[in-house]
């Protein structure tokens, strides 16, 4: 099978970065576009705050007007003759008119709305942390998944090594006569074998790094050199379980999302009852306009008119119009702590397994430990007797094997302990 590399990638792959967990955080903390997108959000967010605010103030404006009269007809006659005409003796029409507004009582409205966007800008706040959160994670999770298969390629390029060692042995003894060929053939049979899933892990190892580069903005083929030691390192502290629970219920960015959702569902029922209430403001106007036909007697001249007072509106429609508005808010927001219930529950069942697969791992790499010193010395005395033809072929491929096998579950079981710790640093807001 060939692959086809561009020189790019080629020149790449030449040289390694040597990079650890941490600084993979930093670099996807600055580049991620996702969490871009989610800081902009919060950013546009407070600008919602700053508009909502803004509301407070009076309301100014300003229009002007210049048109021209025609002159007025008169159908004496009915409308079916030709009309007389009214003569104007000027056609000429201008005004301009500042006016203002300054709400008093509204309801509230104005300091729900706020209310409101604060409350918005807060949940922004709380998704843009589960999103680091969670890029954290998923960077993690490819990063320990990187080590794994690095670790993998290592272990079977020292067992191809083996094998083929041991191959020309039992190719010198099948020319000898000494052994079957078929235990020839079964030994190249288990080296092809070797080969093809070596070439399988590389790929598997080169996706991972690919994954890492672009969480990091970094060229798709940069070769990466993962610095971490495999498991549980210093400064891995494994709490109670009760105090995980405490701690998800507190700092949970997904604890937080749905705590704000229900104020946000509070707020709208608080919203809709404000449009019931009547408002009240001061009003003002002034005008310069031509020509004088506001009042009576009516003047060919310009003419100023200011009037200020107070405004009382009341929308009777609202009585009826939004009963099932309010029914329907009040529906959502007893939804939204449900939802907040269930958030919960999931926090608690995915803490907990992920606390017991923890301590299952723990106690699987004390197991495995043994398991592969107990491998590795049945692979050296079947090594032994089948050169001394006390043993076949067959046994001496199966101890091979599972040497290889009790490796590879101890490097996993290592990896997958650091993956658990994780999922308990994520769930509850602390990773």
């Amino acid at each position: 099978m060939f692959f086809f590399v561009p020189i790019q990638a080629q020149k790449l792959m030449k040289d390694s970065v040597a990079i650890s967990l941490e600084s993979v955080w930093e670099k996807a903390a600055r580049n991620s576009k996702e969490i871009k997108i989610h800081h902009l959000h919060t950013a546009s967010g407070a600008e919602a705050v700053k508009n909502a605010k803004s509301k407070q103030l009076p309301e100014i404006g300003f229009n002007a007007n210049y048109g021209k009269l025609a002159n007025i007809p008169i159908f004496n006659n009915g409308i079916l003759h030709h009309p007389d005409y009214i003569p104007l003796e000027d056609h000429s029409i201008y005004g301009a008119t500042i006016d203002a507004y300054f709400e008093i009582y509204n309801g509230h409205k104005l300091k729900t709305n706020i209310k409101k966007e604060v409350a918005k800008q807060e949940l922004s706040e709380y998704i843009e942390e589960e999103t680091i959160e969670n890029i954290h994670y998923q960077v993690a999770e490819t990063y320990l998944k990187l080590q794994l298969y690095l670790q993998f390629e290592k272990l079977v390029k020292k067992n191809i090594y083996q094998n083929e060692e041991r191959l020309k042995l039992i190719q010198k003894l099948h020319a000898g006569g000494v052994v079957l060929k078929s235990d020839l053939l079964r030994a190249q049979l288990q080296l092809s074998k070797q080969k093809t899933s070596l070439t399988e892990i590389r790929n598997n190892a080169q996706l991972a790094m690919q994954e890492l580069n672009i969480y990091m903005g970094e060229p798709d083929f940069q070769n990466l050199k993962p610095t971490d030691s495999i498991g549980f390192r210093e400064g891995q502290h494994l709490m109670s379980y009760d105090d995980y629970i405490d701690s998800a219920i507190n700092k949970s960015p997904l604890q937080k999302i749905a705590k704000q959702k229900v104020a946000l569902s509070k707020l709208n029922i608080e919203g809709l009852k404000a449009d019931k209430l009547p408002r009240i403001g001061l009003f003002g106007d002034y005008n310069y306009s031509y020509p004088q036909i506001k009042l009576y007697p009516y003047e060919n001249a310009p003419y100023l008119l200011g009037v200020v007072g107070v405004k009382l509106s009341y929308s009777i429609s609202s009585i009826y119009h939004d009963v099932h508005k309010e029914e329907e808010a009040k529906i959502l927001y007893e939804e939204q702590k449900i939802a907040q219930e269930n958030v919960q529950d999931n926090l608690r069942k995915d803490i907990n397994r992920a606390y017991k697969r923890y301590i299952e791992d723990q106690e699987k790499i004390e197991e495995l430990q043994l398991n592969i010193k107990q491998a590795a010395e049945n692979s050296r005395i079947l090594n032994h007797t089948y050169f001394n033809q006390l043993s076949l072929i067959t046994d001496l491929l199966d101890a091979d094997t599972q040497l290889l096998q009790a490796q590879f579950e101890l490097v996993s079981a290592k990896i997958s302990e650091q993956v658990h710790y994780y999922q308990l640093l994520k769930n509850t807001g602390n990773l």
